[in-house]
This record gives C-alpha cells, structure tokens and sequence, in this order.
C-alpha cells in the first residue's frame, strides 16, 4: 500500500503517466540491473534519468523507464494501458525509427530484457558508418530536400546541391547502419546510396 501511495505521489508530482504494466513493475522491484548492462529505473530514478535524458523535452509523450548502459533509451507511452517499450537512440530519440520495439514490457522483463533484432540486421545493427551519395536524384533539388528533411542535415540545399555536383560524397558520418538503412528506404532511391562502413 505505501509503495502504490509512493507512485500515486511521483504521478501528481510531477504530471507524468506510469503504464499499469511498469506499476506492477515498480510496486514488486526498487528498480533492476541485468548482466548484459541493462537498467530499469526504480521510482527514485524515473524523474531524474527522465531530466537527465531531456525526454519530455524531446519526447513528450513518453516516459523512459531504463537504457542499456551503451546509448540505448527505453520509452514507453504515457498512457496507463501501454505496454510496448521503445528503444531508442540517445542521440535522437527517433520513436518512428526506432533500434527495436519490444510489444510487451512484462514478457520482456521476465526473459530479462533482451535487446534483439531481426535477420541480417542484428549483425549491423550497431556498425558505424558513413552515408555516401553515389548518384544523382532522379528529381535534383526537389530530391535533395527531401534528403536533406529525412536526414535531418544541417546544411542550406544550396550546399547540398552543390555537394550533389561532385560525386561520391559524404552526406552523413557516424550513423548506425540499421538507421542509416531505414532512412534511405523513406528516401525510396536507394540505389543512389552506398554505405561506407567504419573499420
């Protein structure tokens, strides 16, 4: 009973929304570490990791729960029915291009919050490259900022387009593969790509 009065408080404290399933969570566990790195917050963490992430800066939505030690953000809704959690990037908190969705948080926790992905990326997944642009959109200008808006590129299109003039160049460095592959797909040209690994 004190335990649930304790998130009852944290919740009208702070005006953030614990999912039912990380309550339970929270009511059983003062929070959790596993072997391979991985944290989940305990009640006294969530508000200071959540400002130490700036996620309700970038994620407003959402609420993170626990990382992996390594640059990964767990997130879930700020909704008392959500049970997916998403892992994220700390450089981006991409919640639509995520590292991995994981649908069910109590299943996840009980075979102790294993990171995993899919087929071939899962050997990529955390390769460092660099994008690189081989050749020229089919649509020029228009193209490149589209490129340039899915990329995020702090660049003015005048430069990209100049850029786009001297073949191959480098549009991006130090991206993670899966990203980098999920990016190029929404450009949809994805022949005019290569990606450089870093050695």
């Amino acid at each position: 009973m004190e335990k649930f009065k304790q998130i009852y408080d944290f919740e009208n404290n702070y005006g953030l929304i614990i999912p039912d399933q990380y309550k339970e969570f929270l009511k059983v566990n003062d929070g959790f570490s596993f072997d391979g790195g991985q944290i989940l917050y305990s009640l006294n963490e969530l508000k200071q990791m959540n400002d130490d992430w700036q996620i309700q800066k970038y994620q407003c939505n959402y609420i993170a729960i626990g990382d992996d030690g390594g640059g990964l953000v767990f997130l879930m809704k700020q909704e008392l029915s959500a049970k997916e959690v998403i892992c994220v990037d700390a450089s981006d908190y991409d919640v639509d291009l995520p590292f991995c969705r994981i649908s069910n948080f109590d299943e996840w926790y009980k075979n102790g919050c294993k990171i995993r992905t899919e087929g071939k990326e899962s050997s990529s997944m955390q390769t460092q490259g660099n994008v690189i642009l081989v050749k020229k959109p089919r649509n020029g200008i228009k193209d490149l900022i589209k490129i340039k808006r899915i990329f995020n590129m702090d660049i003015p299109a005048s430069e990209l387009l100049k850029l786009s003039n001297e073949l191959p160049c480098i549009l991006i460095e130090d991206i993670k593969h899966a990203k980098a592959v999920k990016l190029i797909e929404r450009v949809g040209q994805i022949e005019i790509f290569e990606f450089q690994s870093k050695s």
